[in-house]
């Protein structure tokens, strides 16, 4: 038996009992391994015994029983093992902290297949103090050139029938824009299609599961075991080719499959950054990436956007005005989309010259986003497409409708990254899955979609659950393009969509006018992408805090919250410190100590608020002035459906 193996860092009891082959009758005798994290907080428990399993505990609360690991090899022995410490930074340029800690415990156990073709394949365990990841690697071995996997193994055992917050989804590939609905764990059903994260909180502990680091293999989802409802499985997205899931090469790894842990719902906000720090590095300068805010021309009126170089200014003068980076061209610029021409005029639709529209943007300091359609990008070819568009100036690309994360799309997602890269350009990833770190690998990749968003609002409605879900759920996750900033506000009682408004009218937002400032704060988004319109925005109170709001911090911290009710989160750029919250339908006034400003400093909050009369009038907004320091306390009185933000700086001794 292979000795004990003890480590500073975290707590990972590693029983390995390895069984026997169809044909063999070898029995191994079971191992067991133990790591403990700093604080003795974390514990994982693995054990092989004809498959692979393992054992969570948070803080002496079982998280997790007995669940199985694995990619669909057969029984397996223990053949080595080797652990390393890892005590690293790293700086991030487009994130929700500007410094990262990735500090955790990663063993490497090393398995071998007891039947005839002996493949080898390991698990790779991070254990770190707020959270555990996983993955497999299949290492280059001789005669295993190719490998066809149909299955994820990897299973969540909770003990009992415990509340959760989850996405369903009709089908495999999809846009990945549904609510996210608190459920009991048996609702989640063996042919359910549940997306990431999926959220789960027991007696002592909150669980968010996820999935990081996906480059080259098929993105997951979840469903439940037919044998026991409260176990989770993975289910491993088809290939567009039939041929299983993933076809890989040795060295193959998959996705990091990650757990969240902390003991109440903002812990998982605050989180050290798991998703990220499991990222592949970026391999390339990308000190030419530039965050930033951008105007937006698609929150059209009822009766149709006018797309011409004419209206296109008028956004750059706006953004130009706001001290906004970016203007987002959405659909219809192109008279045949995906045709390829030389001939520019037979590319733009009458009336529009990109060229000409970059030029005056950038002598107004504005540069453009061009929205594509997959399909047609795919058409014209990728590579000389982007080049055309880098050739043009043009910032970036919204591309739109991938509706997938099949192996081969997400190949094709990471192979565009990589070629914008080469050309300067930024990416925003429309009809996209949810985030798995790829900020880190791509900082050209700036922001996704993959939530429901503020365009919802244009045919339906948001609730204000979902926006005081959407925190702890897929924003934890990484950037989210929701668009938000509307300045057309209404209670849930008056709000109508855009179709049953007088000819004329432009889209509407359900709730305050503070709270779509608080979520323009709150929810992350490197290229933040105000939705609304330069007639609408002109002369309404609360727009100057959307010319001073930036779109990346040095430091993230949320003070309190709770999934579907309320959230208030801090934030910190440079000196200057922002502290917004949101409520759902339910009026709240919530007491905050704001312990997050410097010492020793007085500072002049500007505060946008709901007022006295929003509870009728979701327009309404009071905007006033107030003086703290370090230890105050601060009273955020929210009207339903609202919000309250204030900016504080530094007031000069």
């Amino acid at each position: 038996m292979l000795k004990m193996l003890k480590l500073s860092k975290l707590t990972v009891a590693f029983a390995v009992a390895l069984g026997t082959a169809s044909s063999a009758s070898t029995l191994f005798a079971a191992e067991s391994r133990t790591v403990e994290s700093p604080s003795k907080i974390v514990k994982v428990d693995v054990t092989v015994d004809d498959y692979a399993s393992y054992q969570l505990t948070f803080d002496g609360a079982k998280v997790v029983g007995e669940s199985r690991l694995g990619i669909g090899f057969g029984a397996s022995r223990l053949v080595g093992e080797s652990s390393r410490n890892v005590d690293e930074t790293w700086t991030c340029a487009v994130g929700k902290r500007s410094v990262y800690v990735d500090r955790c415990v990663e063993t490497t156990f090393e398995l071998q297949e007891v039947a005839e073709a002996k493949r080898k394949w390991n698990v790779v365990l991070r254990a770190y103090d707020d959270g555990v990841a996983i993955r497999y690697v299949v290492p280059k071995q001789d005669g295993l050139d190719e490998l066809t996997l149909d299955v994820d193994e990897t299973e969540f055992a909770f003990g009992a029938n415990l509340d959760c917050w989850a996405t369903y989804y009709p089908k495999y590939n999809t846009s990945q824009e549904e609510f996210f609905l608190r459920k009991k764990l048996s609702d989640v059903k063996p042919d359910s299609f549940v997306g990431m994260p999926l959220v789960v909180k027991g007696e002592g502990f909150i669980a968010a599961l996820t999935e990081a680091d996906l480059l080259d293999w098929a993105g997951a989802q979840f469903a439940s075991s037919p044998q026991t409802p409260t176990t989770i499985k993975l289910r491993l997205t088809p290939r567009d080719d039939k041929r299983g899931a993933v076809v890989c090469r040795p060295e193959a790894k998959s996705p990091w499959r990650v757990v969240l842990l902390g003991k109440k719902p903002v812990d998982l906000i605050n989180n050290s950054g798991i998703v990220e720090n499991v990222a592949t590095p970026c391999n390339f300068d990308a000190s030419w990436v530039e965050p930033g805010n951008s105007a937006w021309d698609w929150w059209a009126p009822k009766n149709g956007r006018e797309i011409s170089n004419a209206k296109i200014k008028e956004f750059i003068d706006f953004a130009a005005s706001m001290g906004w980076e970016y203007f987002t061209l959405d659909a219809g610029w192109e008279r045949k989309p995906g045709e390829w021409s030389d001939d520019l005029s037979q590319v733009f639709r009458d009336g529009v010259d990109i060229p000409a529209c970059v030029e005056y943007g950038k002598s107004k300091g504005v540069r453009l986003f061009l929205w594509y359609h997959v399909d047609p990008l795919k058409k014209a070819g990728v590579r000389r497409t982007l080049e055309r568009c880098a050739k043009w100036g043009v910032a970036g690309l919204k591309i739109d409708f991938m509706d997938s994360h099949s192996q081969e799309t997400v190949q094709w997602l990471t192979e565009t990254c990589r070629i914008a890269a080469e050309n300067r350009l930024l990416v925003n990833y429309h009809g996209m899955y949810k985030p798995t770190g790829m900020t880190r690998t791509f900082p050209n990749q700036i922001t996704r979609e993959g939530v429901r968003g503020n365009e919802y609002n244009r045919w339906s409605a948001l609730t204000s659950e979902h926006l005081a879900t959407l925190p702890f759920t897929r924003c934890m996750l990484g950037p989210a393009d929701f668009t938000p900033g509307g300045f057309l506000n209404e209670h849930p009682e008056t709000f109508k969509k855009v179709d049953a408004l007088p000819d004329g009218s432009t889209c509407h937002t359900v709730g305050t006018r503070a709270r779509e400032l608080a979520l323009c704060m709150i929810y992350d988004s490197p290229l933040r992408t105000l939705c609304d319109l330069p007639s609408v925005y002109a002369g309404k109170p609360g727009l100057e805090f959307l010319r001073e709001l930036p779109t990346v911090w040095d430091d993230t911290t949320a003070l309190d919250g709770e999934i579907g009710e309320f959230v208030a989160v801090a934030r910190r750029s440079g000196e200057v410190f922002y502290l917004s919250a949101l409520t759902n339908d339910k009026a709240r006034s919530l007491d905050v100590r704001l312990d997050f400003l410097e010492d020793d400093a007085e500072y002049e909050a500007t505060i946008y608020a709901d007022a006295s009369e929003t509870d009728s009038d979701a327009n309404a907004i009071s905007i006033t002035t107030q003086t703290f320091k370090k230890g105050d306390l601060a009273t955020l009185k929210m009207a339903r459906d609202g919000g309250w933000n204030a900016i504080f700086r530094k007031v000069a001794k």
